[in-house]
């Protein structure tokens, strides 16, 4: 399958809606957004690439306030739609039309699941399945400066004419290696409107070195960081501008804490701290003051028993195994935290059975349960005499 090479930049509702008009009997549309967020909250939009097999468009926001021929399209449950590591130009989508634009296939997750690396970029990917390199001059373009160059339009219109050979591609090695259910399961998360949900409550989990702090601490962060997320979206500018990270976390892992203090803080000029300083010297105290049975929680540490380090070993080079069996990154398959959640549990098998991604899915079929096979020793690996390389081998021996 073969886009066009050469597109149309729309910025009148008349073009829009006969560029739609071509679009609508399309099965399959190839999209992608430029945008900029440096200085907002919420992703400031600026162009929005479509392409079919019969046409690509470039669609300008600034010039066309309703856009609503293209939201249809894009919730249109008949048309696939194909992002390249669609995340962003999902949120952008999901904020003008007021839905997600199902069905959908990320070429990027599909690409992860076929070998490619786990966040392939598209140029890259690009390269290795068209052989075509693609121009790189035009990544930090200012997307709302008007008017835009040739340059500029060339580069948008690229990524999305490029697109549908990718995706053909992938789709086509996806059914040969039947792995089209596998897509299914991972861009769950990407179709789920909760995804797009901030609760502004929880967002404090988010925050750099959030692992190291005491339960009491914990709730003085949620405090702020709730406080941070509530006037970044009221006031539509990045969290950072308000207060970054690092005096975040500073404040909250504080046992005491005033005025006189926080300007003694690195990272809080006087100017914020006049502004804000009684405010989170209020939210300071509430976190504080948070009754026991409500503190957050860090997941509890499960402490080595016996042999983890080894049975951790184990089943590492088992998932090697099975990712080179299946030509794909092991980092794919399972992460070291799940693998040692997995080493630990193994020093007897019993209780339940840990509820790990590498478990479920087609992640358990391709090696979760030979993973919880090799614990409880009904499998073992053994060194191949002639490769000098481990095999996996039935269990043979005695009792385990």
């Amino acid at each position: 399958m073969n886009a066009p090479t050469t597109f149309e930049y729309i910025d009148t509702p008349e073009q829009l809606t006969q560029a739609c008009e071509v679009l609508k009997s399309a099965k399959v549309l190839c999209v992608d957004t430029e945008f900029h967020r440096e200085k907002t909250y919420y992703p400031q939009f600026a162009l929005l690439q479509i392409g079919s097999t019969d046409a690509t468009y470039i669609i300008d926001p600034a010039a066309i306030k309703d856009l609503k021929p293209v939201w249809n399209l894009m919730l249109d449950p008949n048309i696939l739609k194909v992002f390249h590591a669609g995340r962003q130009d999902l949120e952008i989508i999901l904020e003008h039309a007021g839905g997600l634009p199902l069905p959908m296939f990320d070429t990027q997750v599909a690409a992860a699941l076929l070998g490619y690396g786990q966040q392939v970029g598209f140029g890259n990917l690009v390269q290795r399945i068209t052989k075509k390199a693609l121009a790189k001059g035009e990544s930090f373009s200012d997307w709302l400066h008007r008017p835009l160059t040739k340059q500029q339009l060339k580069y948008a219109a690229d990524d999305v004419i490029y697109l549908m050979p990718i995706y053909q591609a992938l789709k086509e090695e996806l059914q040969a290696r039947k792995r089209s259910s596998w897509l299914d399961e991972e861009q769950a998360v990407l179709t789920s409107l909760n995804t797009y949900n901030t609760d502004k409550n929880e967002i404090f989990w988010r925050v750099k070195g959030v692992n190291k702090l005491k339960p009491k601490h914990l709730a003085i962060l949620r405090e702020l960081a709730s406080w941070r997320e509530e006037q970044a979206q009221r006031k539509d500018i990045p969290r950072r501008r308000l207060l970054a990270d690092e005096p975040l976390l500073e404040l909250a892992k504080r046992d005491k804490l005033n005025l006189e203090v926080m300007g003694r803080m690195r990272g809080l000029n006087s100017g914020v701290i006049r502004r804000f300083g009684d405010t989170w010297l209020k939210l300071w105290q509430k976190g504080l003051d948070c009754p026991e049975s409500e503190l957050p929680k860090l997941p509890s540490r499960k402490s080595n028993t016996s042999g983890t380090d080894l049975r951790l070993e184990l089943l590492s080079t088992l998932l090697r195994l099975k990712a080179d069996e299946a030509s794909i990154s092991s980092t794919i398959l399972a992460n070291k935290s799940e693998l040692s959640t997995l080493a630990s549990w193994g020093h007897n098998c019993k209780g339940d059975v840990p509820d790990l991604p590498c478990l479920n899915g087609w992640r358990a079929e391709l090696v979760g349960n030979d993973l919880l096979r090799l614990l409880r020793g009904e499998i073992c690996l053994r060194l191949n005499p002639n490769t000098g390389l481990p095999v996996i081998d039935s269990y043979t021996g005695g009792n385990a």
